[in-house]
């Protein structure tokens, strides 16, 4: 894997992370936005009448579809592997709620948990790359 796909990865991993506690929200918007836009899809189909149209706003909600589906199965698997690390890990846990949840400051977490800078990158990295092995077995993500 080059550095390029590595880093969107990383990326993608710690944007769900970042908003593990918006993920309800998110879908609540997206099943909103099925709902309006059939709303508004009836209102003008019924004023200009066009066939075309319904046809794009299946599509539509079926990309809305996948995409809530997509948030449910990371927030489960992020649910999953809390548990793991509340149970196996308790530092990994309290540094996933500090720097993700809480989104504290490396200065934050160097005094609650008593980790310099380099020993919260290497925590950091080990806990994305077992999220990363974790959504290539449950099927979320794939290896090149």
């Amino acid at each position: 894997m080059d550095n390029y796909i590595k880093k969107r990865i990383f990326k993608k991993i710690e944007y769900y992370l970042y908003n593990y506690d918006y993920i309800d929200i998110k879908i609540q918007n997206a099943k909103m936005e099925i709902l309006n836009s059939e709303y508004n899809q009836n209102y003008y189909k019924w004023l200009k009448n066009q066939s075309s149209s319904l046809e794009n706003q299946v599509i539509k909600n079926i990309e809305i579809e996948q995409k809530i589906y997509r948030m449910k199965k990371w927030k489960k698997l992020i649910e999953a592997i809390l548990k793991r690390y509340q149970n196996t890990n308790i530092l990994y846990y309290n540094f996933i709620n500090l720097k993700y949840f809480q989104r504290a400051t490396l200065y934050t977490i160097q005094q609650k948990l008593r980790l310099n800078e380099e020993e919260q990158k290497d925590i950091q990295t080990k806990i994305v790359q077992y999220i990363f092995f974790a959504a290539v077995r449950n099927k979320m993500l794939r290896i090149g």
